[in-house]
């Protein structure tokens, strides 16, 4: 088992036991806010700047300064500077801060489709019960069907500005907002 960080330019995998290096990539993009996701055995990652902004896959494992010879593939499209993408097998989604989401085949960054829901967003993009929601700057979620249809199921607006990410425990959606923490979900029956 690894831990996989990012720092600075690099994205690293970590011995869990003993903390030792194990591997580290080239990535481009100091101070990048967006965490890497992990799946199917590969690592995301978004960063860059200046016109060199791109989304990338890695495969794990490996030994030592690996530079990019573990890079899997790149994809130039729909890179989020701020939120973190959504690995939700066989698929890899984003959303950009401006508000244009991304669907792509995890194994190759291949775009399955690409549509603008609109508003600025901060929080990242999260799955339950074959959802994905997108909560924007501007207080609306937007629920789409996970896979490679884009189809909006719902909309809803809160009418307050947020930038935290939406969390789920026991089957109720939570969101902070500028002024309100919101729970929503079916009432507990006694």
């Amino acid at each position: 088992m690894e831990v996989v960080s990012e720092a600075g330019d690099v994205v690293q995998g970590f011995d869990v036991k003993t903390g030792e290096r194990l591997w580290s990539s080239e990535v481009i993009g100091e101070g990048k806010v967006p965490s890497v996701v992990l799946g199917d055995g590969l690592v995301f990652t978004a960063g860059g700047w200046g016109g060199k902004e791109t989304i990338k896959a890695f495969r794990l494992g490996g030994k030592g300064e690996l530079k990019e010879s573990n890079l899997v593939w790149e994809q130039k499209k729909g890179m989020p500077k701020v939120p973190s993408m959504l690995f939700l097998k066989p698929y890899l989604y984003a959303i950009t801060d401006g508000g244009i989401a991304t669907c792509m085949k995890a194994e190759s960054g291949d775009i399955v489709w690409q549509e603008r829901i609109g508003g600025n967003h901060s929080a990242s993009p999260i799955g339950a019960d074959g959802h994905i929601y997108f909560l924007s700057d501007e207080g609306k979620t937007t629920i789409i069907n996970a896979g490679p249809e884009f189809k909006v199921v719902a909309e809803n607006s809160l009418n307050e500005k947020l930038q935290a990410s939406m969390g789920i425990s026991g089957g109720k959606l939570y969101i902070r907002t500028e002024k309100n923490l919101f729970c929503i979900g079916q009432a507990a029956h006694e």
